[in-house]
């Protein structure tokens, strides 16, 4: 009898993890339940996409043939109500029962929304999901301002793309600077230079106070008493792991589900995978992450004799928005022991100096500040024309 396999979740880490499992064993049961009515998407592609060129079909990833070729069971639109590991079984919403020899939990992360009065109103939204896409871009036919809670990358990518319909676009964010996390401080400003000189405002160090409306939002006010009128408000304030159906099965979790360095649970027959990860290894939430722990996760469910050791390298957090190419990898803060030099000049106008990146253009501008941790390149920031990311190591 083939060895059954379940994996919790159909994003890339699940996908990545079903794909694995049938490379090294062709004779395997895989099923993948997920909780969205889709395939396996490429979720960055949500932001990253602009609404004038969006084709559902473009951002899934495989074609539809995949998952009968390669003899996967995809369930989809299902969530996991209860997970019995000493029947080694999974119970779904709809009543229906899964058993498994080796589980792969890769549920992910869903929005964070945080508890701001107002947060409930119609037109306030989030963007995670193709629903939530299709949501943003109805609601943008109708709208002339918006107000995005969250300096990050999406909340970034989709201002611009508001912004390229005529819609006001206003970017409020908690910390004293944009990407903080990413960027030092030079660097941050000058992003936020940029995206002000192209009529996006960019408010930092803001706290808000509440979101204005009686059913529909119609602006935000912060505590210092300044109101900023919305008929749309996006709140991109990062995720949290969905933890509750391991953590009830006694699985141990902390923010995330904890895992070994082979991304084994505390329980020897569950593995797991993406955004939902606890281990070693700091989780950004990003792609790479989530793709490079599913396919370990899968590999270590077939190989329980011989495990890999889950690695992975740098994180590059990439943004092609704003007119404007940005790209940050490493150890990118001016600290104890790093040394930063910058390169700084400007293109001409010639757009043969122009590069692309998902159909948007970027350049005309380089910007290129390195980091150096003992005499070795440890991170780096390039603003403008990013070409040269293709050229810094995977690793630092």
């Amino acid at each position: 009898m083939s060895d059954k396999y379940l994996i919790l979740g159909s994003g890339i880490a699940g996908f990545s993890a079903a794909s694995a499992i049938r490379r090294e064993d062709p004779s395997a049961d895989i099923t993948m339940v997920g909780a969205e009515n889709e395939k396996t998407y490429l979720r960055p592609l949500l932001s990253k996409t602009d609404f004038a060129r969006f084709r559902k079909n473009n951002i899934y990833a495989a074609k539809d043939n995949w998952y009968e070729e390669n003899r996967i069971n995809l369930i989809k639109g299902r969530c996991v109500t209860e997970i019995d590991r000493d029947k080694h079984i999974v119970k779904l919403d709809d009543g229906t029962v899964r058993p498994y020899k080796k589980c792969i939990y890769a549920l992910g992360a869903s929005c964070f929304v945080p508890p701001i009065p107002g947060k409930d109103k119609k037109s306030v939204l989030t963007l995670r999901t193709v629903r939530d896409f299709h949501n943003l871009r109805r609601k943008a036919m109708t709208a002339e301002r918006a107000v995005f809670i969250g300096g990050g990358i999406i909340g970034m990518e989709m201002a611009w793309e508001l912004h390229k319909m005529g819609i006001h676009c206003t970017i409020l964010e908690a910390a004293p600077r944009l990407m903080a996390r990413q960027l030092d401080e030079e660097a941050s400003e000058r992003l936020r230079s940029h995206i002000e000189g192209i009529d996006i405002e960019c408010h930092t160090g803001v706290q808000i106070s509440e979101l204005t409306g009686e059913e529909a939002v119609t602006g935000v006010r912060l505590l210092d008493g300044r109101t900023f009128p919305a008929e749309i408000v996006v709140l991109s304030t990062g995720v949290r792991p969905v933890i509750i159906p391991a953590k009830e099965s006694g699985i141990q979790c902390d923010r995330g589900v904890l895992a070994d360095e082979y991304l084994v649970t505390s329980d020897p027959d569950i593995l797991t995978a993406g955004d939902c990860v606890q281990c070693s290894i700091p989780n950004p939430g990003l792609w790479k992450f989530a793709k490079v722990s599913g396919d370990t996760a899968g590999y270590n469910a077939v190989h329980t004799d011989d495990m890999r050791l889950f690695r992975v390298g740098n994180f590059p957090v990439i943004l092609t928005a704003m007119g404007i190419g940005l790209f940050a990898s490493g150890s990118t803060q001016e600290e104890d022991g790093i040394i930063a030099e910058v390169s700084c000049f400007s293109h001409s106008e010639d757009q043969n100096h122009m590069f692309r990146v998902n159909h948007n253009e970027c350049g005309m501008q380089t910007y290129r500040k390195s980091f150096y941790r003992d005499g070795k390149l440890c991170g780096i920031v390039l603003m403008g024309d990013i070409s040269e990311m293709r050229n810094v190591p995977v690793t630092f």
